[in-house]
């Protein structure tokens, strides 16, 4: 029941990203998971320029053996004199429920994360991008012991707002009793850019 109603919740965010610039919706998927992803520019909620550069996203994944979720705040900014490339840091709180162990996890992250767009004669716009996510024990709580994410993701724009990406994620939710790899999948999906 809880993950019928956290989809729903994400997928009605929608309308609100929709009248915003920099906002964006994703869904990815595998053979395994179900990934609902969004992301809005501070930007958006007021008229201050020096906001543009910092974002609130969230983002649900429905696995096979149990649940992951996330709300994190970053700051992504490109080096001077380089505007192809983007670096962003920040923070997220993650909460999952492991069935099987019957055991909750709960972490704050720290963020880093770097893309590269490329402009490829003949392709339209393109980027590859690295996150890692990394809490050590004094930043997982309740049941938890540590966590750690890295992706590798490459996206193209085929058409106006529109986004087809693909990628690779491993995510390790440690718990105190046992170590869990909670996903380790490559993923297809798409974003809708507003």
């Amino acid at each position: 029941m809880m993950k019928k109603i956290l989809i729903t919740t994400l997928l009605c965010t929608v309308p609100a990203f929709a009248g915003h610039e920099q906002a964006s919706f994703g869904l990815n998927i595998n053979s395994d998971d179900l990934e609902v992803e969004g992301r809005i520019s501070l930007a958006s909620r007021t008229s201050r320029l020096e906001y543009r550069n910092f974002f609130i996203d969230a983002n649900f994944i429905n696995g096979k053996d149990d649940t992951l979720t996330g709300i994190g705040f970053y700051v992504e900014n490109s080096p001077q004199g380089y505007s192809n490339i983007e670096f962003g840091v920040g923070l997220r709180s993650m909460f999952s429920k492991n069935d099987a162990l019957d055991k909750t996890f709960v972490a704050i992250p720290i963020t880093v994360s770097a893309k590269a767009r490329m402009y490829l004669r003949g392709l339209p716009k393109s980027a590859l991008g690295v996150k890692l996510a990394y809490a050590p024990a004094p930043l997982t709580f309740s049941d938890g012991d540590s966590y750690f994410e890295y992706r590798i993701e490459a996206d193209m724009q085929i058409i106006d707002n529109i986004d087809i990406y693909a990628g690779y994620r491993n995510i390790d939710t440690d718990y105190k009793v046992k170590d869990v790899n909670f996903n380790s999948a490559a993923y297809v999906g798409f974003k809708f850019l507003f």
